[in-house]
């Protein structure tokens, strides 16, 4: 057995030898505050509280931005809070219609010409929860929103880069509770997208589409009831305090951006511990 395992090294290194291609350093960017520079991307969900904390990271690191939401007033406010810091623009799309997104691509590209990036940050929590009680209406509203309508989006998306010989890039936001026991809608829908974060990646890499993901723990927006000023102690984890959505935009930055090629598939957690050595 031994024998043959040194044949088989051996083998494939003679393999390797011949298959060699010469490949150079690639300069990986210092300057941060340009680190997008000259990309424009989208986030779906870019009114709530992480997708617009991405948007403004996006906006200081030299990215266009095109947010959406489905509340016409509130992306418009969005804008005018973004305005500042770079150029955006917004569109309503219900991410409720696993399709809306394929309809609308060709508005969404037409706002600034192009995508580089897209970033999916749309998403609800389970209503009403209760294991023995939850209705196969709920299961399907949640797992619709957070699961279905990402992936047709990111397929609908690459075909577009495909197309255009686009070096893309998607940045999918889960969830510190896609790596814990699920029973909810909400957790199972995220176990689903860490998954497919992994499986995009690996379909898409010959494209040169690189796909991550960024899991938060329990996060300071109102979506959990938080606004900016409040209290954020939580005993979610050990350091005794929720994530504040402008560190999820400064890791997002850097995932979008040439520097993190490398990290293709991997869904970071920004958890406080959440989902990697601690659970709920």
């Amino acid at each position: 057995m031994k024998l043959k395992r040194k044949i088989k090294r051996n083998f494939k290194k003679i393999i390797q030898l011949f298959n060699q291609k010469e490949i150079v350093a690639v300069e990986v960017p210092v300057d941060t505050q340009q680190i997008l520079k000259n990309k424009v991307a989208f986030i779906s969900g870019g009114s709530g509280g992480i997708g617009f904390a991405i948007a403004k990271a996006y906006l200081k690191s030299g990215c266009k931005v095109i947010i959406s939401g489905t509340n016409s007033q509130k992306l418009k406010d969005k804008c005018s809070q973004l305005e500042k810091y770079g150029e955006v623009k917004s569109i309503m799309i219900d991410f409720t219609d696993s399709l809306a997104f394929s309809r609308n691509l060709k508005k969404i590209v037409n706002l600034f010409g192009r995508i580089d990036i897209f970033v999916n940050s749309a998403g609800v929590h389970t209503e009403n929860l209760n294991f023995w009680e939850l209705s196969p209406q709920e299961y399907d509203r949640v797992m619709s929103i957070n699961l279905k309508a990402p992936y047709f989006a990111s397929i609908e998306i690459a075909k577009y880069w495909k197309s255009k010989k686009i070096p893309g890039n998607i940045l999918l936001i889960s969830s510190s509770r896609g790596s814990e026991p699920a029973w909810s809608p909400y957790g199972i829908s995220k176990w689903g997208l860490n998954g497919m974060v992994k499986g995009l990646a690996q379909m898409l890499l010959d494209d040169n589409i690189i796909v991550t993901g960024i899991a938060p723990g329990s996060t300071a927006t109102p979506l959990l009831g938080k606004k900016e000023g409040d209290n954020i102690y939580t005993l979610d984890n050990k350091f005794e305090r929720m994530v504040l959505p402008d560190e999820i935009g400064i890791y997002a930055s850097l995932l979008a951006s040439p520097s993190a090629k490398m990290l293709t598939g991997e869904v970071i957690h920004i958890s406080g511990g959440r989902g990697t050595f601690d659970i709920r």
